[in-house]
């Protein structure tokens, strides 16, 4: 099995600017050209094929690992120069945890105290930031290269142990409930007609073409 886990951070949506992408329900992340600019560079970018993404949700009850994805198909979405995008698919069974039901990255206030993620707490712990979610954001926001394999495994394991014990009513149903205290203004089949529309885009927008990524060497 790979253990190469990338981890992503995912920010808390507005009111003036919803967030759409992760397609949970599609086993989609990065049509929209969300972290194009760091993880999910077109040019930079090192996820290939049988990576895994462990998603990050930050809000009111502090950050949370909503999901560690099956291993990813990565598919270049070429030949639109600014426009270029880097998405990656997955086993879309496997759903997300309802953000207040998903396991705790940190289960105190403290760095260095955690239950199912000690390794993740200790390296927060040597992080010169004021506050929990700075030491997030400097550790990992802008992070494009893959979880150390301590901590990746750490975070499948414990990942694995929550889904484990979960109840079905604990994992999400519709887009919104992998968010912390937030409606979606987009039904599901909204959702479907957006995703659907994006690919078209990337298809189609200047004469581009879209590559499967093979494994890297």
């Amino acid at each position: 099995m790979n253990d190469r886990v990338f981890i992503v951070m995912l920010r808390r949506p507005r009111t003036d600017d919803p967030r759409t992408d992760p397609f949970w329900e599609f086993g989609s992340f990065g049509c929209t050209g969300c972290h194009g600019k760091n993880l999910l560079h077109p040019k930079n970018c090192k996820i290939r094929n049988g990576d895994r993404l462990a998603f990050v949700q930050g809000g009111h009850l502090g950050a949370r690992l909503l999901l560690v994805t099956p291993p990813v198909k990565r598919i270049d979405h070429v030949g639109h120069g600014s426009q270029d995008r880097v998405e990656l698919r997955w086993d879309s069974g496997r759903k997300p945890f309802r953000y207040e039901c998903a396991p705790a990255l940190l289960q105190t206030p403290a760095p260095g105290r955690s239950g199912l993620f000690p390794l993740i707490a200790e390296s927060l712990a040597r992080t010169n930031r004021p506050t929990i979610d700075a030491m997030l954001a400097s550790r990992f926001r802008a992070r494009t290269s893959p979880l150390e394999p301590e901590i990746a495994r750490e975070l499948q394991s414990g990942f694995d142990a929550a889904v484990k014990r979960a109840k079905e009513s604990e994992f999400i149903v519709h887009y919104y409930e992998a968010l912390p205290k937030c409606d979606s203004p987009f039904s599901a089949s909204e959702r479907r007609r957006d995703y659907q529309r994006r690919l078209r885009e990337l298809k189609h927008l200047r004469g581009g073409a879209t590559r499967k990524k093979g494994c890297c060497k």
